[in-house]
Parts: structure tokens; sequence; C-alpha cells
């Protein structure tokens, strides 16, 4: 499962070895400033959409890696439909981040 990793500038989104593999991609890192909100929800999957492109889905199952859709593009790491906390982005090259954790309900209202 990935980590996410916050200090005063910086929101990280710590993959593990497996994920990066799914992803296609190393971990993500974003201003802190960037974030103009941030989200629990009870199913990661759920909110992940758009055209996959690069990454790994599983219907229902696993859906790491960047998410296209007209108007944004989401990174997502969902293993399960499990609880996941969403970062809404402005001026970062993704603008959703979208992480299933363990603990969704500590990460909200830390922006």
């Amino acid at each position: 499962m990935a980590n996410i990793l916050m200090d005063d500038d910086t929101v990280t989104v710590s993959l593990s070895a497996l994920e990066k593999v799914e992803a296609l991609h190393g971990d993500v890192s974003v201003a802190r400033s960037a974030i103009v909100g941030i989200h629990e929800v009870p199913d990661g999957l759920a909110e992940v959409h758009g055209v996959r492109l690069p990454g790994t889905g599983l219907p229902g199952m696993i859906l790491v890696g960047t998410f296209r859709e007209p108007d944004r593009r989401t990174f997502a790491v969902c293993h399960g439909a499990n609880p996941a906390v969403v970062f809404d982005l402005k001026g970062e090259h993704f603008d959703r981040l979208v992480v299933t954790v363990d603990n969704p309900e500590a990460l909200v209202g830390l922006e």
C-alpha cells in the first residue's frame, strides 16, 4: 500500500516497488500549496474515472497509474474497494491524487 508523506512544503505519494511497476511511474510529489482540498471517500476505486494511460487496472480490484479525462488528470493508487483520501490540486501535473490508505480520516483537514 502506498504511503502519504507530508512535510511543510511537499506531499509525496510513496509507492512500493510493486506499485511502481503497476503504475509505470515513480513516487509522486506535489507542493503542499497546490492542495485546494482533501476529502475521504469510502471506495477509492469508485472515484477513479477516465482512460488509463499508463498504469494497471483489474476491474473491482486494482486501479494504479494515470487516468485521463477531458478536463482532468488523476494519479491513483487504489487496491480493492477500500477507503481512500482524495487530494484536489491546482497548478500541478495531476489535478487529483486518489490513494487507498488505512487511515484517510487522519489526512483530511491537513491542507
